[in-house]
């Protein structure tokens, strides 16, 4: 069996050839290995390294601080984000093993667990190509693990900090309060201290983060940033099942309304059921909320996948399935 940091060093490795084939791959194909949104980036951070507005760039619609993120990109060398990147892949991975050791597993299935991310090739492939998804990973991944440690504080942080990265972590709020209510020192109060130091740490950031933000790029910042997602349709690369209604919705005007509510009813509906039900098996819980929610979404593209895949592995452990039933699911 190999160590863990012999693992993180071999998916390392896998990742550093990735991104060395994909810089050769560039420059002798027109195809290009490095996905479109990795030059929407670099061109809002260009727009930022050059003091103007990251929404220069038409399509950017991501928060700021993402650009910020990458300025290196313009100023230092064009793979600096991959390599970003890629770090947060090999973090995800680390805090993965982290997560399995502290909820008691044993150090092999700790390892299987962070293997099953770390040598995906659904993960490695994402992040070398340039999508920003795996810094939104660690940062999940740091708030469940300090849900798990009763820090509520940073627990709230990150998740306020993942939530203005990606609007979607908004539902991990719910089962994380429940968990802090019941399932802790302070267990049997619906209302408690980690609970208020939970909320207090999430609101404070958001409004820090929104307000700083805003002051700076106004309402541009609010609409691109969150509002355009939720009247977002996209019928080009698209996995959702109401990819083809939404297609032909395009020319139907009558009744869209009514096609929006009727797609969220299910997934609202069972997130929160799952929220109820599963709150205690915290990390279960939040992989089944992202899968419905990846599911039952009116656009759901590749890097969606990612959502749940870095959740997954934290609940490999507790799965009790015959040969007959995995080959069932697979």
């Amino acid at each position: 069996m190999i160590s863990l940091n012999q693992l993180l060093l071999l998916s390392l490795s896998i990742r550093t050839g990735l991104l060395v084939y994909g810089e050769l791959h560039d420059k002798a194909s027109l195809l290009k290995y490095t996905d479109v949104d990795y030059r929407v980036f670099t061109d809002a951070a260009r727009h930022i390294v050059n003091g103007n507005s990251p929404y220069q760039r038409l399509t950017y619609r991501y928060t700021p601080l993402l650009a910020l993120l990458l300025q290196p990109n313009v100023v230092l060398a064009s793979w600096f984000g991959k390599l970003l990147f890629v770090a947060g892949d090999i973090i995800i991975g680390h805090l993965t093993y982290l997560l399995l050791t502290c909820g008691g597993h044993s150090h092999k299935s700790s390892l299987i667990g962070a293997a099953m991310w770390l040598l995906n090739p659904i993960s490695a492939g994402v992040s070398t190509r340039g999508n920003a998804e795996s810094l939104l990973g660690w940062v999940i991944l740091l708030a469940v693990y300090f849900a798990k440690k009763e820090k509520a504080m940073f627990s709230g942080i990150f998740l306020s900090l993942a939530v203005h990265l990606k609007l979607y972590p908004i539902i991990y709020s719910l089962p994380i309060f429940l968990y802090f209510a019941y399932c802790t020192a302070d267990q049997h109060r619906f209302v408690n201290m980690k609970n208020l130091q939970f909320v207090g740490a999430f609101l404070l950031l958001q409004v820090v983060l929104l307000g700083f933000f805003y002051h700076i790029y106004g309402y541009q910042f609010v609409y691109e940033t969150y509002l355009y997602h939720f009247i977002r349709s996209d019928t080009r690369h698209n996995f959702s099942p109401y990819f083809y209604v939404l297609y032909l919705q395009k020319y139907v005007i009558e009744g869209a309304s009514i096609l929006r509510f009727i797609s969220f009813l299910p997934q609202a509906l069972l997130i929160f059921v799952f929220s109820i039900k599963y709150f205690s098996q915290l990390e279960v819980c939040l992989t089944l909320q992202t899968i419905v929610f990846v599911i039952f979404n009116k656009v759901s593209t590749s890097q969606y996948f990612l959502w749940y895949l870095w959740l997954v592995p934290l609940t490999y452990p507790s799965l009790r399935l015959s040969l007959k039933e995995s080959t069932a699911l697979a």
